[in-house]
Protein backbone atom coordinates (compact mmCIF):
# COMPACT_ATOMS: atom_id res chain seq x y z
CA UNK A 1 0.00 0.00 0.00
CA UNK A 2 1.44 3.28 -1.02
CA UNK A 3 1.98 6.02 2.15
CA UNK A 4 -1.04 8.89 0.86
CA UNK A 5 0.59 12.29 0.29
CA UNK A 6 -0.21 15.74 2.00
CA UNK A 7 -1.14 18.04 -0.48
CA UNK A 8 -0.29 21.74 1.17
CA UNK A 9 -3.37 23.49 1.75
CA UNK A 10 -4.33 26.79 3.65
CA UNK A 11 -4.73 25.89 7.75
CA UNK A 12 -8.07 26.77 8.58
CA UNK A 13 -8.91 28.16 12.77
CA UNK A 14 -9.72 26.38 15.56
CA UNK A 15 -12.99 24.70 15.90
CA UNK A 16 -15.59 26.89 17.20
CA UNK A 17 -15.83 26.86 21.36
CA UNK A 18 -19.49 26.57 20.99
CA UNK A 19 -20.44 22.77 21.01
CA UNK A 20 -23.03 20.19 22.43
CA UNK A 21 -22.72 16.54 23.33
CA UNK A 22 -25.94 14.74 23.13
CA UNK A 23 -26.55 11.45 24.82
CA UNK A 24 -29.03 9.36 22.74
CA UNK A 25 -30.52 6.18 24.22
CA UNK A 26 -31.44 5.15 20.55
CA UNK A 27 -28.58 5.35 18.12
CA UNK A 28 -31.66 6.16 15.47
CA UNK A 29 -32.38 9.23 17.10
CA UNK A 30 -28.59 10.19 16.55
CA UNK A 31 -28.60 9.00 13.36
CA UNK A 32 -31.56 11.21 12.42
CA UNK A 33 -30.24 13.96 14.32
CA UNK A 34 -26.96 13.84 11.88
CA UNK A 35 -28.87 14.08 9.08
CA UNK A 36 -30.76 16.97 10.64
CA UNK A 37 -28.30 19.23 12.03
CA UNK A 38 -26.58 19.75 8.49
CA UNK A 39 -29.85 20.98 7.43
CA UNK A 40 -29.31 23.66 10.36
CA UNK A 41 -26.04 24.98 9.17
CA UNK A 42 -24.11 22.49 11.19
CA UNK A 43 -20.54 21.35 8.83
CA UNK A 44 -21.40 17.83 8.56
CA UNK A 45 -17.36 16.70 8.50
CA UNK A 46 -17.30 17.97 12.15
CA UNK A 47 -19.98 16.04 13.93
CA UNK A 48 -18.13 13.73 16.30
CA UNK A 49 -20.15 10.54 16.68
CA UNK A 50 -19.55 7.75 19.45
CA UNK A 51 -21.67 4.76 18.16
CA UNK A 52 -23.33 1.96 19.75
CA UNK A 53 -20.37 -0.63 19.12
CA UNK A 54 -18.10 1.48 21.53
CA UNK A 55 -20.58 1.72 24.25
CA UNK A 56 -21.01 -0.35 27.60
CA UNK A 57 -24.24 -1.42 27.31
CA UNK A 58 -23.63 -1.65 23.28
CA UNK A 59 -26.96 0.97 22.91
CA UNK A 60 -27.52 4.76 21.79
CA UNK A 61 -24.72 7.14 20.72
CA UNK A 62 -23.17 10.22 21.55
CA UNK A 63 -22.59 13.45 19.26
CA UNK A 64 -20.29 16.23 19.65
CA UNK A 65 -21.77 19.10 17.64
CA UNK A 66 -19.64 22.21 16.81
CA UNK A 67 -21.74 25.13 16.12
CA UNK A 68 -20.70 28.26 14.17
CA UNK A 69 -22.77 31.02 16.26
CA UNK A 70 -24.65 31.20 18.82
CA UNK A 71 -28.39 30.88 17.03
CA UNK A 72 -27.47 27.76 15.38
CA UNK A 73 -26.42 26.42 18.88
CA UNK A 74 -29.68 26.82 20.18
CA UNK A 75 -31.65 25.38 16.90
CA UNK A 76 -29.00 22.37 17.29
CA UNK A 77 -29.72 21.96 20.91
CA UNK A 78 -33.84 22.14 20.47
CA UNK A 79 -33.57 19.86 17.62
CA UNK A 80 -31.55 17.15 19.60
CA UNK A 81 -34.03 17.53 22.86
CA UNK A 82 -36.69 17.29 19.80
CA UNK A 83 -35.51 14.12 18.92
CA UNK A 84 -35.09 12.34 22.54
CA UNK A 85 -31.24 13.45 23.14
CA UNK A 86 -29.75 14.52 26.94
CA UNK A 87 -28.36 17.79 25.68
CA UNK A 88 -25.09 19.43 27.72
CA UNK A 89 -23.58 23.18 26.73
CA UNK A 90 -19.54 22.89 26.47
CA UNK A 91 -17.70 26.24 25.22
CA UNK A 92 -14.04 26.91 25.30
Amino acid sequence: METPLIRPGAVQGPDSPLQLVVHFDDAAGGNLAVQMLHALGVPGDRVGVVDPDRMERRRGMILTVPCPDEATLDRAEDLCRKLGGRVHRREG
